[in-house]
């Protein structure tokens, strides 16, 4: 179950399901990047500093990446902060801070407790139709040990069916790819030719498939609720950017 919590006096979103890893989704009340209203950025580059401070980590060691709308995972170093031409990250090392950023696509939190292994995953229609989240599960499996059983997902805030139309080409491309489930996961609107998708639950149709078997998904519309959460569509194209924050604690054995 998703809530509305206080990080510090600044309101953010948490999932029950991963309580026992420090997480959060950031809201309008926390811009942590400024995205193409650089008239904000000391506002976001002050945040951040607020942030670490908060986390106890130093400025600037936050592990980000430069997102490209791909279905690119990287896994993070101790030595390098910012990761390019990906939208997934896999942590295992120990205080290590994951920091990713939205505005309608899809945020996915993995964590696997049985090994400490965290990953965030920015998921678009594109990196959907690629099946970025079972790329970041393989990553987990592969390279961690971890087992799809053990990983549990959070789903938070995203555009969703009632506000996320394409044409026929998007629909066609998450159709190629992802033919299990799919009639759970649009509609079609005859009137306008649009097909209306459900990307929070055809990123959880992909886990399911994977073997994830506990995933918590967000209700919430980043663009019904754009007085919270940042919209790219709402807003024109012209947003900040709310972020999936992780930082991973010690390995409990």
């Amino acid at each position: 179950m998703f809530y509305f919590t206080d990080f510090y006096g600044k309101k953010v979103l948490k999932s029950t399901l991963i309580d026992e890893l420090e997480h959060f989704f950031t809201t309008r009340d926390f811009m942590l990047t400024c995205g193409e209203l650089t008239e904000k950025s000391a506002q976001a580059n002050e945040n951040r500093k607020f942030l670490c401070e908060k986390l106890s980590i130093p400025f600037n060691s936050i592990k980000t990446a430069n997102q490209i709308h791909s279905y690119n995972v990287s896994v993070v170093t101790e030595n390098e902060n910012v990761y390019e031409n990906c939208d997934a990250l896999v942590s295992t090392i120990e205080d290590s801070t994951l920091l990713m950023n939205f505005a309608d696509c899809t945020p996915i939190i993995l964590f696997d407790s049985t090994n400490n292994v965290a990953s965030i995953v920015h998921a678009g229609w594109r990196g959907t139709a690629e099946k970025i989240a079972q790329e970041a599960v393989e990553i987990m499996k592969s390279k961690f040990n971890s087992k799809p059983e053990d990983i549990k997902a959070a789903i938070g805030p995203a555009i969703g069916e009632c506000c996320f139309a394409v044409d026929e080409n998007v629909h066609n491309q998450l159709v190629k790819h992802n033919l299990s489930g799919l009639e759970t996961t649009y509609r079609y609107d005859s009137q306008t030719n649009k097909y209306y998708i459900d990307l929070k639950n055809l990123n959880k149709i992909q886990l399911l498939d994977k073997g994830v078997l506990e995933i918590d998904v967000c209700g919430y519309c980043t663009s019904c609720m754009s007085d919270i959460f940042f919209s790219y569509r709402k807003e024109n194209g012209k947003t900040a950017r709310h972020s999936a924050v992780v930082k991973l604690g010690k390995r409990r054995y």
